[in-house]
């Protein structure tokens, strides 16, 4: 894997931004974690679960852009999967 490539930076860029449109729940559950706290504390409380969801997000994607450059590991993964399968039919 090669980081200084620009495939690799626009290919991580579009699963970080995929990644966050797709993470529009996360706003809800903050939203019902938070409704119940006092005004000063529901501020902080948004503001510190948006950031940490958005930054989880972030360094999953980066986790995952990595083990997807592992030889092999999508096989096996395939495997799992197929094998899952079968014990649920």
């Amino acid at each position: 894997m090669d980081f200084s490539s620009p495939v690799f930076w626009v290919a991580l860029l579009q699963i970080i931004w995929i990644d966050l449109l797709l993470s529009g729940d996360n706003a809800v559950v903050i939203a019902l974690a938070c409704r119940s706290l006092p005004e000063k504390q529901r501020k902080w409380g948004i503001l510190l679960g948006a950031g940490a969801a958005v930054g989880l997000r972030i360094l999953f994607a980066l986790a995952v852009s990595f083990l997807l450059g592992v030889p092999f590991l999508k096989v096996v993964g395939a495997l799992l999967l197929f094998w899952i399968a079968i014990k649920l039919v």
